[in-house]
């Protein structure tokens, strides 16, 4: 019996094609040999895919007519559909902060007809390009990156919310860190607080550099010492980190079992204040008779614990009010579209109070020792 000659790959994916069967870009980026990002800017025809060379851009858009690759975007450009889908992608949304900015973003694409599509990355950067592309080639129009920052421009319009650069594809929303911190420590300054603990953020997020700089300044003018064995930084516990209340838990254990005397303690975010508040109950330390603790970001579980937490609040619902609008703009062509700073404000509540002889006691006796 005679064979039939074999087809080559090339011939088999234009078959599938014409077959009804979907090319993705996953397989298009295959046979062109490119990444999905690079074909996704050069089918996109964003200003950015002028750095690759002619004869490459022909080459992806030829591949993607023979192979019968017809993406949304496609579509779009030829004014037939649009997909109305918006990507927002954030390391994950168990800190409360996220959470808010979603909420505020979500409810300005309300009457919009815009949906949007969440996703986490679990700050892993892989992950978060693989978002990033998996949105592209499901036709996403923009993206909110909160806290994230890819390594290359997704091709489409985007901003970032409080991510630690700017890159230059993308419109950026941050907060003025150095103007919170100021105004943390100089409140418990006022209050007479000398011996001030640290909670460090994170490896990894964006604003745990700045804010760590704004406290050594702070401190510096006000002439209070850093002592190294009042700081800590908080530490994953797992992959996922979702566990943001026991990390900070488990970092003031580790301060109190070091033994040095502190009478305030600033954490890097609410929940992990809120953790550290639970241990200094647990070893006996009442708040804010024996220690003070301030957080970030004015979540909403700040103002219902006991004692309510002072912290700084960032505008989140307004942050991202204000990044559906920028992001809208950025769809509509508006070109004036420009980087924002918000300053945030601080919240005076219940777990802060004057250094007391009370206070100076409470740190030298002895106490229930951590779990």
């Amino acid at each position: 019996m005679q064979r039939e000659p074999m087809k080559s790959t090339a011939s088999k994916r234009v078959s599938q094609a014409d077959s009804g069967h979907r090319i993705t870009l996953r397989k298009l980026a295959e046979h062109v040999g490119l990444s999905r990002t690079t074909i996704s800017m050069i089918l996109n025809d964003v200003p950015e895919a002028t750095r690759f060379p002619e004869e490459t851009r022909q080459r992806v858009v030829e591949s993607a007519r023979r192979l019968g690759y017809r993406p949304n975007y496609f579509a779009r450009s030829l004014g037939r559909k649009r997909t109305y889908l918006i990507g927002v992608i954030a390391p994950d949304f168990g800190n409360g902060f996220e959470a808010a900015v979603l909420s505020g973003f979500e409810r300005r694409l309300l009457n919009t007809g815009y949906t949007s599509f969440v996703s986490t990355h679990l700050c892993s950067p892989s992950l978060l390009q693989r978002h990033v592309e998996t949105l592209c080639d499901r036709g996403a129009e923009g993206l909110l990156l909160i806290n994230s920052t890819p390594s290359e421009s997704p091709g489409i319009p985007a901003v970032t919310i409080c991510t630690d650069r700017c890159p230059i594809w993308s419109t950026r929303i941050s907060i003025d860190n150095a103007f919170g911190i100021r105004k943390g420590i100089n409140h418990l300054a006022s209050l007479g607080h000398r011996e001030i603990a640290l909670i460090k953020g994170p490896e990894g997020s964006g604003d745990t550099e700045e804010r760590w700089k704004a406290v050594l300044a702070t401190c510096k003018r006000l002439g209070i010492r850093v002592d190294s064995r009042l700081t800590v930084q908080l530490e994953r516990l797992d992959p996922h980190g979702t566990r943001h209340a026991e990390e900070g838990r488990i970092a003031a254990e580790d301060l109190l079992r070091r033994g040095k005397r502190f009478t305030a303690l600033v954490a890097f975010n609410d929940i992990s204040a809120l953790g550290a508040m639970t241990a200094l109950r647990e070893a006996g330390r009442n708040v804010p008779e024996d220690v003070s603790v301030i957080g970030f970001d004015d979540i909403e579980f700040a103002s219902l614990a006991f004692p309510a937490l002072t912290t700084i609040r960032q505008p989140m619902h307004e942050m991202g009010t204000t990044a559906a609008e920028l992001l809208l703009r950025k769809l509509a062509n508006d070109e004036s579209v420009q980087n924002l700073r918000v300053r945030p404000e601080l919240i005076v509540r219940s777990s802060t109070g004057p250094r007391s002889l009370a206070s100076t006691k409470g740190n030298r006796r002895t106490s229930k020792s951590p779990r």
